[in-house]
């Protein structure tokens, strides 16, 4: 197999596809982290698949996570695109979104799939970061590598540092932890300060929203990321039904990989941002034995200042 047939291959389901060495990946990675586990097949394939910026609003019944989450679950939809390619390609074959051991970013830059923003993101040229990233290594040696053309990057712009609540951002760097959308999916006790830049159910969106890179871009819509009547969650949904009742529900909707209770704490948060005291009975009887000590502290904080509007 030559790799502009298995480029083609992927070409077929994904919108953008870099091949190169997993030597040059590995190489690059270890400089990063030197006990990266290490990958015996020879070729590394990068793919981009594009999804859609829909805005929704919060209500006082219904709350909204961060836009990516919105369709099929992106964790599979991309597994799924890959095995399909991979089934007519009789070669041994890895491949991981999101949840495994190696750095995508680094990856998608290394092809050229799309540069490193100062948001973080990977930002290609059609498709700004509105953009989900899987790889796949596979017992392949190929006659060339496919690097994609990139002359680009984001100068001097910093309209995403600026826009961050929480000064995430900065020059020159970042600071996960105190990234909302790190912090909002922590199983953890929050502070006064995390609980009060907090607006999300699930992730956050504004560095994304406020990048030039990003303008007229989340267009393109593969039948998947079609909306699904799933995007907004009820909040009486949160309270009364079991994990189980509730993952039922909401089915294959990637803001679950959490859990319930993430959501159910994040929207404590959303509702006293919006001053909502419909709910203060149902968060009352939500601080248990059988909850977590995280949820309950935070709960606890978020009721006692509610009850003080």
């Amino acid at each position: 197999m030559t790799s502009k047939e298995l480029r083609e291959a992927f070409r077929s389901k994904f919108d953008v596809v870099g091949i190169i060495k997993t030597k040059t990946y590995l190489d690059e990675a270890r400089k990063i982290n030197p006990s990266i586990e290490n990958v015996d097949y020879e070729t590394m394939v990068v793919l981009g698949l594009s999804y859609p910026k829909r805005i929704f609003k919060h209500t006082d019944t219904h709350l909204v996570p961060s836009f990516y989450t919105f369709g099929e679950d992106y964790h599979q939809v991309l597994k799924k695109r890959i095995d399909d390619v991979m089934v007519n390609i009789d070669y041994k074959y890895i491949s991981g979104v999101d949840n495994h051991p190696h750095n995508e970013r680094l990856a998608a830059v290394l092809s050229k799939v799309g540069y490193f923003g100062k948001n973080q993101l990977i930002i290609n040229k059609d498709y700004g970061t509105y953009m989900f990233l899987g790889i796949v290594f596979i017992d392949l040696a190929l006659d060339e590598t496919f690097i994609l053309d990139i002359d680009d990057d984001c100068g001097t712009c910093r309209k995403c540092i600026t826009a961050c609540p929480t000064e995430a951002l900065y020059d020159g760097g970042y600071d996960m932890k105190r990234c909302i959308s790190f912090y909002n999916q922590e199983k953890k006790a929050l502070t006064d300060d995390e609980i009060d830049a907090n607006y999300s159910l699930f992730g956050c969106d504004i560095c994304q929203m406020v990048c030039p890179k990003n303008i007229n871009k989340g267009i393109k819509i593969h039948p998947e990321f079609e909306l699904t009547g799933k995007e907004m969650v009820s909040i009486i949904d949160m309270f009364e039904l079991s994990q189980k009742e509730f993952k039922t529900k909401y089915d294959n909707m990637s803001y679950l990989w959490k859990g319930k209770t993430i959501l159910l704490r994040n929207a404590l948060l959303v509702m006293l941002r919006q001053k909502n005291l419909k709910y203060m009975n149902e968060i009352e009887k939500t601080i248990t034995e059988d909850k977590p000590k995280w949820f309950n502290d935070t709960a606890l904080k978020v009721l006692n200042r509610l009850k003080k509007i």
